[in-house]
């Protein structure tokens, strides 16, 4: 809880701090980082965690987007339309949860990718909300008593709720819920043999993981001020699960790392050639490839060999305890 604690509050204060040291441009791309932050980390959860590798993700974000975008003609209060956003996510995520969790590893991936195709298409192919040509919109975040109208004060916005979501996600995985669907990940037979219900740890991930990724989905709009189907296509799916891949699994801020490294290389790699893509393919094969863990494990791999953590084990001989060093010589 300390740690938990701790590593909020140093999040906070760089996102309090960031603005004043870096310019408008570079504090744009960080807005978008932290949304999609959120959403990676809501991703980062399932698989990283739960073990369910998903490629229809992108549903749930385009899910949030669609009913902040809709729900704004009616309404600005962000107390009603983020809110929507999770609920109407959740909701949609309980749902297509019950069919997906049926099956495991690469029939789970093509149900879920199936699901948001078919909202691709869906959304496309119809007048429903603009068709083909999205829909626009022209919203700031209403807080009751202030609208947030510059872009610093999205950023603000922005990166508070970043900094409480990871909070409740630190939370979530330090917690009994938390442990036993890691359980879950690493031995399914065991847990169900232990008398865990499998099945009930992996709805309560999905559903949460469908939640958050509505919420971002919600923020992108306050930042793009536009929505449209492309929103539900594979190219969105398989990119934030590029970031979670890059940043590192089994970690909650690993994928916000991959989100950071894969907007900024995007945004300045575009700007020297047009066949960026290529490039930037390149570079992930070469990460992944170098460190399996990602970014993140590389950086703690790095960490350890700077400050290595010393070890000491213990023997019991009677009623006494011997302490023994790193070579296993008592002390």
């Amino acid at each position: 809880m300390k740690k938990t604690i701790i590593a909020s509050l140093l999040l906070m204060i760089a996102v309090m701090v960031l603005p004043f040291f870096i310019s408008s441009f570079t504090m744009y791309m960080l807005t978008e980082v932290l949304i999609m932050g959120i959403f990676a980390m809501s991703l980062g959860l399932i698989m990283g965690y739960g073990g369910l590798q998903s490629l229809g993700h992108s549903a749930f974000f385009g899910i949030g987007a669609y009913a902040v975008a809709v729900l704004s003609e009616k309404e600005t209060s962000i107390y009603i339309l983020l809110p929507a956003a999770i609920l109407i996510s959740c909701l949609f995520a309980f749902l297509t949860g019950l069919i997906a969790l049926r099956n495991k590893g690469i029939f789970f991936l093509m149900i879920t990718l199936a699901v948001t195709q078919m909202l691709f298409l869906l959304f496309r192919q119809t007048d429903l909300w603009g068709g083909a040509d999205g829909l626009g919109v022209s919203i700031k975040p209403d807080l009751g008593f202030i609208q947030l109208i510059s872009p610093l004060s999205l950023f603000y916005f922005i990166g508070i709720i970043f900094v409480v979501t990871y909070l409740f996600l630190r939370l979530y995985v330090n917690s009994p819920l938390g442990k036993g669907l890691k359980g879950v990940m690493e031995n399914e037979s065991r847990m169900v043999a232990l008398g865990y219900h499998v099945k009930k740890y992996q709805m309560i991930v999905y559903v949460i993981a469908g939640g958050l990724a509505g919420l971002a989905g919600g923020l992108y709009v306050y930042k793009t001020q536009f929505v449209s189907p492309e929103i539900y296509s594979v190219h969105m799916a398989t990119t934030v699960m590029i970031m979670c891949f890059i940043g590192g699994l089994g970690t909650l801020f690993g994928p916000v790392i991959g989100a950071g490294v894969f907007i900024f290389l995007q945004n300045y790699v575009s700007t020297m050639t047009d066949r960026w893509s290529l490039i930037m393919g390149i570079l992930f094969v070469v990460i992944v490839l170098i460190n399996k863990g990602g970014i993140f494990h590389l950086l703690q791999t790095i960490w350890n060999k700077i400050i290595p953590k010393k070890k000491l084990t213990t023997k019991q001989k009677g009623a006494g305890v011997i302490e023994l060093n790193e070579s296993g010589e008592a002390k």
